[in-house]
């Protein structure tokens, strides 16, 4: 089930109805891991059995881990080849075996091989993170291992993060799940809006976006100016359909009663590659640098070249994360590369340069009109062979009717990040000054406009959101 699914409304309707008339928390988290099971299994049932069983995996090593703790680190191992096993066999199979097929072949050794064709389960890159974590975390003293199994299912299960993240640390939600929680009309305002917002940025914006994006990233050859004017289209795109995925789940979650954590923190907004993986998918990039970054480094620290071999490797995973493609591993060499530089270059230039008048304001433009442009780019086309050939098409060469047609994708992206910009002034300029008899009729007739919008951009074939696949 997805979110914009119109049967998604009917059922959090149905599970706002029950879980709040429930007598107590444990009848609530109970519940909560059933509707939880029934969301995720909606379309395919037999993906609950690999949901639960990297649950029963991780839940079973942190009980031997308390009881045995001078073994906790044969069963973070045991945790992690076991959640990693899984994760590579339906998530990188099939890349492999067409790796080694194409290999063979270009050695000239005959192989009828084929890829497996494994479909490749929602959420499994998010959940296994999630139980890892929560191994890890009890290995390392951080947190204790929990005895109720119902309580832990929920954190695993939950289904407002469960597809697509946040991804969730164990210190932080089990917390909320054990703790009582009471029914709050202000935690239903808030989440409302919260989810409506997202429904917006999904629905209007970045599925508004897609149809253009693909167009021209299926043409044979596209011209510079359409290849270019597509990657800032996709840059914006992506951003709308992952950043309201995660308002519709941290909406949904605090209608519920629980606040999950912030993933999206204006990125765009970042003056340097270090700081845009501070604003963007920020439950990743923490998770990783807890949890590779970290140990990679050492404890006791590590010299440059050591910490710079450390982040080029964690980024190379980063971008290997979101997909089993080659572009993905140049996605995340680039980011990897660009963090090193961004923490080397800035010592090395002049004092005045680095404290120059508007200097924050270039970085930013830079930052985004470089890395941003390129690293959409990189992440958005598939074939190495086609991306190597978009960025060395000269950009501005293209006939009147390429030209014409970059005119009409620039508009419309133009058009649709307007939305995004008022919305931001809204909420950071003018919300704060609104007095509070006027905050509630403001917000309302706010939420109006959104539905009114989402039902006249509601496509019966609907995208699904971009992260389904990671």
């Amino acid at each position: 089930m997805s979110f914009v699914q119109l049967e998604f409304v009917a059922f959090l309707a149905a599970v706002l109805a029950v879980y709040w008339g429930l007598p107590s928390r444990r009848w609530q988290n109970l519940f909560l891991v059933c509707a939880s099971a029934v969301f995720y299994g909606w379309i395919h049932p037999w993906f609950l059995l690999l949901l639960y069983g990297s649950a029963v995996l991780d839940f079973s090593l942190a009980q031997v881990i308390r009881y045995r703790p001078a073994w906790r680190w044969r069963c973070v191992a045991v945790s992690v080849v076991g959640n990693l096993s899984v994760l590579a066999y339906f998530k990188y199979a099939d890349f492999f075996v067409g790796n080694v097929v194409a290999a063979l072949s270009a050695l000239g050794v005959p192989g009828d091989f084929t890829t497996l064709g494994i479909l490749l389960p929602v959420g499994v890159s998010f959940y296994t993170f999630q139980t890892m974590g929560y191994t890890i975390d009890v290995a390392r003293g951080e947190l204790q291992a929990r005895e109720d199994f119902v309580d832990y299912a929920l954190y695993v299960s939950f289904f407002t993060q469960l597809v697509a993240g946040p991804i969730e640390r164990a210190g932080r939600l089990l917390p909320q799940i054990e703790t009582d929680r009471a029914f709050s009309l202000e935690g239903l305002r808030a989440g409302v809006a919260l989810a409506l917002w997202g429904g917006f940025k999904k629905l209007v914006v970045a599925d508004s976006l897609a149809p253009y994006v693909d167009k021209v990233f299926v043409l044979e050859q596209p011209a510079g100016p359409l290849i270019w004017a597509a990657s800032f289209a996709f840059m914006i795109q992506i951003y709308a359909d992952f950043s309201g995925y995660t308002d519709i789940a941290r909406g949904t979650a605090r209608m519920l009663g629980f606040e999950l954590t912030l993933n999206f923190r204006e990125p765009f907004l970042a003056k340097t590659t270090v700081e845009f993986w501070q604003r963007w998918h920020m439950s990743l990039s923490t998770w990783l640098r807890d949890y590779l970054l970290g140990p990679l480094v050492g404890e006791g620290g590590a010299g440059r070249v050591r910490f710079a071999l450390a982040t080029v490797a964690t980024f190379v995973l980063v971008g290997f994360w979101h997909g089993p493609h080659w572009n993905f591993v140049v996605f995340g060499l680039f980011h990897g590369v660009l963090v090193v530089a961004y923490g080397v270059v800035p010592r090395l230039l002049p004092r005045g340069v680095r404290e120059l008048r508007g200097g924050s304001v270039l970085a930013v433009g830079f930052h985004l009109g470089f890395v941003g442009l390129v690293g959409s780019l990189m992440f958005r086309e598939r074939r190495l062979d086609r991306l190597i050939s978009h960025l060395t098409t000269v950009p501005w060469q293209g006939s009147l009717d390429e030209w014409a047609a970059t005119m009409v994708l620039l508009t419309v992206t133009g058009a649709l990040c307007v939305p995004l910009l008022l919305q931001w002034v809204l909420v950071t300029r003018v919300a704060p000054r609104v007095p509070e008899p006027w905050l509630l009729p403001a917000q309302t007739t706010s939420w109006a406009l959104l539905v009114a919008a989402m039902f006249l951009f509601y496509r019966t074939t609907l995208q699904d959101f971009v992260y389904f696949q990671f």
